[in-house]
């Protein structure tokens, strides 16, 4: 079981565990972030949890036996370029093909739709993320689009369609 929690300030070493993993951003960025870049995505992610009550980015814990861990990030976004609610997750290493990313992606799915009903949800990720494909895949999600992203690498468009949002 999943357990979601808003990044405050006093979070930053959590955060730095999964922006200086080489694996984790390896698969989401292409690599990990310098000193300057982690500390200034922190600060748009304290910016963003208290301008947008709605959304924002989230601790992941999992109950591990008796202990309860950090193993991840979770994120609700709005995504001008699509009118819709982009979700976004890493989880370290060690957390990954335990079934903690698809929990994490339907929980993802229940905010967004908690939070805004009628619109669609959006994933992007890099197409040689084959997890993150058979997973947004195994939710509902459908591929909408491969492009050039503003950085110069591929990106897949993936989108999931809401009920009032289609009709």
């Amino acid at each position: 079981m999943l357990d979601l929690k808003k990044y405050t300030e006093n979070d930053y070493t959590l955060y730095s565990q999964l922006v200086f993993n080489e694996q984790t951003m390896n698969m989401n960025l292409g690599r990990v972030f310098t000193d300057d870049e982690a500390a200034s995505f922190f600060q748009m992610v304290l910016r963003c949890n208290i301008a947008k009550p709605d959304l924002g980015f989230y601790k992941v814990f999992a109950k591990q036996g008796k202990d309860i861990q950090y193993i991840g990030m979770g994120a609700l976004n709005w995504n001008d370029d699509y009118n819709a609610i982009e979700i976004e997750y890493m989880l370290l290493p060690q957390y990954w093909n335990q079934g903690h990313g698809t929990e994490l992606v339907k929980l993802l799915l229940q905010m967004a739709n908690k939070a805004r009903r009628e619109l669609d949800v959006v994933a992007i990720t890099d197409p040689k993320n084959i997890y993150s494909k058979r997973l947004l895949q195994r939710v509902g999600f459908t591929l909408v689009k491969q492009y050039v992203n503003d950085d110069g690498d591929l990106a897949e468009l993936y989108i999931k369609r809401t009920e009032h949002a289609s009709k």
